[in-house]
């Protein structure tokens, strides 16, 4: 895997979660979308289940598929261990975000806050509070899924230009992420076998880079 490939994947995770230009039929039930999002907050802590991502190009063309396994505990807390196409770690424990890429022996850290905190990966890992960074706008119920925007209120800070949230309802589950970055690049993230309120210990969300790896950090390269 390439230097490109690898830095093209850190910038859509910077702009984590939206999409635009997706056309869907009028909305069936205005306030749907927001409603379920608010139970998500209130009954979801932790969720574990597998993720099937795709990303297109800004011409449509799909350019990459991928897929593994999500861990969450909120706040602010995931894991993101992709299995395929090839292996890469994403792992948030509230203070920092860590970027594994094994084949490439990198590691990029970036503080949460900087590098996570105001982007939509807050819609799972978040405390709720997504109305202080984001404009949310309910779009109705689609196929079952109950959809919410999110446009941030920061755009230059966020990375990406708008997201796009479904929620299923009995139990509520978010089930599809869509985002656009702000290269024009569209993902789209599907979410199956979802477990809810599992039991996950401290463990999953700490990550100690190998020895011999590279660490980059927001002013250089430092290998401890």
């Amino acid at each position: 895997m390439g230097y490109s490939a690898n830095r093209a994947r850190l910038t859509s995770w910077a702009g984590i979660l939206g999409l635009l230009g997706l056309i869907l039929p009028p909305p069936v039930s205005a306030g749907e979308g927001e409603d379920r999002l608010s139970a998500f907050y209130r009954e979801t802590q932790t969720l574990k289940a597998q993720f099937r991502q795709k990303v297109e190009g800004p011409a449509g063309k799909v350019q990459e598929r991928s897929g593994g396994t999500v861990w969450i505990q909120r706040p602010d807390h995931f894991r993101w261990d992709y299995k395929r196409p090839y292996e890469q770690l994403i792992v948030a424990d509230g203070r920092t975000v860590k970027f594994f890429d094994p084949q490439m022996e990198q590691v990029t850290v970036r503080s949460y806050r900087g590098g996570m905190g105001h982007t939509p990966s807050r819609v799972l890992a978040g405390g709720g509070e997504l109305g202080e960074h984001f404009h949310v706008r309910d779009q109705g119920v689609t196929e079952g899924l109950a959809w919410v925007a999110l446009e941030p209120r920061n755009p230059k800070s966020a990375g990406f230009r708008k997201a796009r949230v479904g929620l299923a309802e009995n139990p509520v589950q978010v089930r599809r992420l869509q985002f656009t970055d702000s290269f024009g690049n569209r993902t789209r993230i599907r979410f199956v076998d979802i477990r809810l309120n599992p039991d996950l210990k401290a463990e999953r969300f700490h990550f100690e880079a190998p020895a011999g790896t590279d660490v980059l950090r927001s002013g250089g390269s430092t290998n401890p």
